[in-house]
């Protein structure tokens, strides 16, 4: 800059091209072990337009804030919306490296703004954004040791890593943490917790913490701090942040202090055409049940999920009042090692190890090998704990693969395909059972079949963004009348071996009376479904 003239791009511009040249001179080591990917103008132009404007003196904070793109976006919004006479912006960011590169952008920000006769004081903490406000959390309030500056606006497109739950952070938050925690989940709980009455926040974050175990102690504190607005979904996996090779299923979350009767749901296959977007609006209580213990968040993306979670939403029974359960495989392989048995050196005392590969869509195949995975494992007293009783039960895939064309991958077992006592089966396999009894063919046909249709598959999809298939989920999902899935169960079983297709003509036939389509985005339907 020559003269103390500023150039003629918005900030916003001016942030994006100081982070396209720091992503370009530091590593993507460096980059990975901070969380850091980089959100792109046209993402920060559209968060910040989902900002309202509420004041002529605005406080903002920006968590995690890399070159301050979002905060630039959402000031270049709200200055074209209203009249904004002051700001305060307050920035975090723990990366050294980055933080003279946020300064710059700080700065000509604050000459843009002053242009137009907009008075900006800015402050960059150089600290960790958690410890730094860790007496937000219930359990710290006793040891306050300053008050909490609380903002108007809260923006961010927070770092996404793991943490173990000995992580200090995680120490702070427990009243998020369940399991291993994810850093991003913390950074949205506390910045919850940060806004003043009437203020909004806007993340850009993976969709994982709708649904899952692990997250739920994140949504009781999440929900009951603020009232989601507005989600926007990106279609495509893999090209939100191409330039960082992330392979996540990624959302833009707008949540507000009060409390929002509707949601809006924008949907784009990426950010290229994120202005032309699908839009359709629900109801919360279609979208997330705040009285139950699970407060899952459903996220339609289409009006065929939209339809499937109206199905879902007219029964009430889950497996569990059918007195059947789901649990996780017991045979951890890398605590398991000293059990496992050569093929070459089968004896009377070992059994089949059931693995991820050895099922199908509605298909049981043993032995199967796959590279040096071990196709038995020693029944003696010392491995009895990690086998099961061998009886008929119902195999679902923990993981799903690209190949895959269904999340749900799930296949019947019966007892008579060994003749062993007991059976192992792995941890990356969940499997389906009657506690104290057994499961009458019909129950597993049945059940098979409607964890393996579209229907099932497509109503997943609405709460689970990846490729895990947790046992909590399924046992969560809503249930047909037991006599519908008996129905189901006999003309499958009648209709051996299955033809592609005849799964979902069954299924359909007998609980929805009409054909249930193949998943096709229609901007009209779209657009219609939602509010009665």
């Amino acid at each position: 800059m020559i003269n103390n003239e500023i150039p003629n791009i918005l900030p916003s511009e001016f942030a994006e091209l100081v982070q396209y040249n720091y992503a370009n001179s530091t590593t993507d080591k460096h980059k990975k072990n901070n969380g850091q990917f980089f959100t792109s103008k046209l993402i920060a132009d559209f968060m910040g337009n989902l900002a309202k404007p509420k004041s002529n003196t605005i406080s903002i904070l920006d968590p995690g804030c890399g070159t301050a793109i979002l905060s630039c976006a959402l000031i270049e919004s709200l200055v074209n919306k209203s009249q904004v006479n002051e700001i305060e912006l307050r920035l975090f960011e723990i990366d050294q490296d980055i933080v003279n590169e946020t300064r710059k952008v700080a700065d000509f920000l604050q000459k843009w703004l002053a242009k137009k006769g907009i008075s900006l004081r800015y402050e960059i903490e150089i600290d960790d954004f958690v410890l730094f406000n860790q007496e937000a959390f219930s359990k710290n309030t006793l040891f306050k040791t300053k008050e909490l500056e609380k903002h108007d606006y809260i923006i961010s497109n927070p770092p996404y890593f793991k943490i173990a739950k000995s992580d200090i952070r995680a120490q702070i938050a427990t009243e998020l943490v369940y399991g291993q925690p994810n850093i991003y989940s913390i950074f949205m709980g506390l910045s919850a917790k940060l806004l003043k009455p009437g203020g909004e926040m806007i993340f850009i974050t993976p969709r994982s913490f709708a649904a899952g175990n692990y997250f739920t102690a994140f949504r009781k504190s999440f929900f009951k701090d603020v009232s989601i607005s507005d989600i926007h979904i990106f279609e495509s996996r893999n090209k939100t942040f191409k330039n960082d090779n992330v392979l996540q299923e990624n959302i833009i979350t707008r949540a507000t202090k009060e409390l929002n009767s509707t949601i809006k749901i924008s949907v784009s296959e990426s950010e290229k055409d994120i202005d032309s977007s699908h839009i359709s609006f629900f109801s919360t209580d279609e979208l997330v049940d705040l009285d139950s213990k699970e407060k899952i968040l459903f996220i339609p993306s289409n009006s065929k999920e939209a339809e499937t979670i109206t199905i879902f939403g007219r029964w009430k029974n889950s497996l569990n009042d059918y007195n059947i359960q789901i649990s996780t495989g017991p045979v951890v392989a890398f605590r398991c090692t000293h059990f496992f048995v050569p093929e070459n050196k089968i004896e009377n005392k070992t059994v089949p190890l059931l693995w991820l590969h050895n099922i199908q869509e509605m298909e049981f195949t043993f032995p199967l090998k796959k590279g040096q995975k071990a196709s038995f494992i020693v029944d003696s007293e010392e491995s009895k704990k990690v086998l099961l009783v061998n009886k008929d039960y119902i195999l679902i895939r923990r993981f799903s693969s690209k190949d895959d064309k269904s999340r749900l991958v799930c296949s019947p077992y019966f007892a008579s395909s060994t003749q062993s006592e007991r059976i192992g089966i792995e941890n990356h396999l969940n499997y389906i059972y009657r506690p104290n009894g057994e499961l009458s063919e019909n129950e597993i046909w049945g059940i098979s079949a409607l964890f393996s249709s579209r229907l099932f598959d497509t109503y997943f999809r609405t709460f689970n963004g990846n490729t895990q298939v947790g046992a909590l989920e399924l046992k969560q999902i809503k249930m047909p009348p037991m006599e519908k899935i008996l129905i189901i169960g006999e003309r499958i079983k009648n209709s051996l071996p299955l033809q592609k297709g005849i799964i979902d003509a069954i299924t359909n036939d007998v609980l929805l009376e009409k054909p249930y389509v193949k998943n096709r985005r229609s901007a009209n339907n779209f657009a219609r479904v939602g509010i009665a």
